[in-house]
């Protein structure tokens, strides 16, 4: 097999990490999204919750009750800050996961460029050895 064979099918095997890094940032992307969806649900429920509390004062709702709303709100809280947590952890994650696209597809690129060399160098050398052949034979008159 020629060089530029071999040097072909490794930047095929570099293309092919590329794109699977390209799927595992997707992922991880698609991840944080999906948490930051949760968080502005949960946030809204929350804010529904405290709506009473607030409009009309905990007067205006029965004290158990509101003391039940509260604890109902702080479970809330303590499942945002969970999420928040999980979400900064994507985040970190989605970053790392770029970081390994980026370089992979810096491989890819280059073996790209290192193939393509490699053909062209094959095909002046051939050009050449038949430009020599040619010169080399006896001339006819």
């Amino acid at each position: 097999m020629k060089k530029s064979g071999r040097v072909q099918r490794l930047a095929n095997l570099s293309a092919t990490a590329e794109q699977l890094s390209a799927l595992a940032l997707a992922r991880a992307s698609e991840e944080v999204s999906r948490l930051d969806r949760q968080l502005g649900d949960l946030r809204g429920y929350r804010d529904e919750y405290l709506r009473p509390l607030q409009a009309a004062g905990a007067a205006a709702v029965g004290g158990y009750q509101a003391q039940k709303l509260r604890l109902f709100v702080g479970r809330i809280e303590e499942a945002l800050a969970l999420i928040e947590r999980k979400k900064q952890l994507a985040e970190s994650n989605r970053e790392l996961e770029r970081g390994v696209w980026l370089a992979q597809r810096r491989r890819a690129l280059l073996m790209n460029k290192v193939a393509q060399r490699a053909l062209a160098d094959e095909e002046a050398h051939a050009e050449r050895s038949l430009q020599r052949e040619i010169d080399d034979r006896p001339q006819r008159s």
